[in-house]
C-alpha cells in the first residue's frame, strides 16, 4: 500500500528476541533454554478442576466481569491476605488479567505518559524496554549491583522504576535491605515501583522472597505494583500500597483507570 503502514511507536522495537531464538534452535537442532517449554503434564487436580468447571455450568462460558470472576478474586483475596498479613477487598482490591504481559501493557499504558522517563533495572526481562517506548515513555538503565539503584538516575521526568525479583535472567533476589531502598527512593521521588515477581515461587538455596508492598517494609503511600502469576491462572491483582500489575496512589483513579482500559478491550474483542 502507498499509506505507511506500520505504526511509528513501533519503530525499533519490532525486534523480538525470543523468535530469533527459536529459529536458531530449530536451525541448528539444539536443546532451547531461552524459554520453557514443560515436557511433563499439568497436576491432575488442575486438569480436573477445569474440567469440573467446563461441565458443571454451560452458563460459566459467558464473558466474565471485567474486574475478574468473582469466586476468583475472592479466592486470591484470602490466599495472599494470609500470605502477606493483610486483609484484601476482592472486590476492590482485586483485577484478573490475561497473563502478565497483559498486565505490565496496560500498566505501562495508563501511567507512563509521553516524554516520562522509566528506570530499568539491567539486566532485565526484554518486554520492559518496548512496553516503555510504545507507551512513549524514555527508558533509563540502571546496572545490577549490590546497590539496586543510584539515586542520580532520578529526575524530575521519572515516573516508574522497573524491579525484577527474582531476576530474570540472573536469578538475583532482591534483599530486605535493597528493597527498603528502592522503596526509600521512589517515595523520595514519587515514582511508582513496578516489580515484577512472576517467579517468587521459584525461589533456592536459603533465598528468602520479599515483595517491595509487604508491611515488613517501610512505606505508606509508595505506589507499587508487584507483577505475580499463577502458572495455571495468571492473575493480577491490587490492594493499598500492594498492587500485582498496577497501581497507582489513590484507589478512585486506579478504579477509573481500570474500568477505562477493561471497557476498551472488551469493545475490541471479536
Amino acid at each position: 500500500m502507498a499509506k505507511r503502514l506500520q505504526a511509528r511507536r513501533l519503530d525499533g522495537i519490532d525486534h523480538n528476541p525470543w523468535v530469533e531464538f527459536g529459529k536458531m534452535a530449530s536451525e541448528y537442532d539444539v536443546v532451547n533454554l531461552g524459554q520453557g517449554f514443560p515436557d511433563f503434564p499439568p497436576p491432575d487436580f488442575a486438569i480436573q478442576a477445569f474440567q469440573l468447571a467446563l461441565n458443571s455450568d454451560f452458563m460459566l462460558n459467558q464473558y466474565t466481569k471485567a474486574f475478574g470472576y468473582p469466586p476468583l478474586t475472592k479466592i486470591l483475596a484470602s490466599f495472599f491476605g494470609k500470605l502477606l498479613g493483610q486483609e484484601i477487598d476482592p472486590l476492590k482490591n482485586v483485577l484478573v488479567t490475561v497473563g502478565a504481559y497483559g498486565a505490565l501493557f496496560t500498566a505501562f499504558q495508563a501511567l507512563v505518559d509521553e516524554g516520562d522517563e522509566v528506570i530499568i533495572v539491567e539486566p532485565f526481562f526484554d518486554c520492559y524496554e518496548p512496553m516503555t517506548l510504545m507507551a512513549g515513555g524514555c527508558p533509563v538503565f540502571v546496572t545490577l549491583k549490590p546497590s539496586p539503584t543510584q539515586d542520580g538516575k532520578f529526575t524530575s521526568r521519572t515516573k516508574a522504576l522497573i524491579l525484577n525479583t527474582p531476576n530474570n535472567p540472573v536469578g538475583k533476589v532482591f534483599s530486605k535491605a535493597e528493597l527498603e531502598l528502592v522503596a526509600s527512593l521512589c517515595q523520595q521521588h514519587d515514582v511508582i515501583c513496578i516489580s515484577d515477581e512472576v517467579y517468587q515461587w521459584l525461589v533456592y538455596d536459603g533465598h528468602q522472597h520479599i515483595s517491595i508492598g509487604e508491611p515488613c517494609l517501610p512505606g505508606t503511600g509508595l505506589a507499587a505494583i508487584p507483577v505475580s502469576v499463577f502458572y495455571s491462572t495468571p492473575h493480577r491483582k491490587q490492594f493499598d500500597h500492594y498492587v500485582r500489575f498496577c497501581f497507582v496512589k489513590d484507589e478512585s483513579t486506579l478504579q477509573a483507570m481500570d474500568e477505562k482500559l477493561q471497557k476498551w478491550k472488551d469493545e475490541l474483542r471479536p
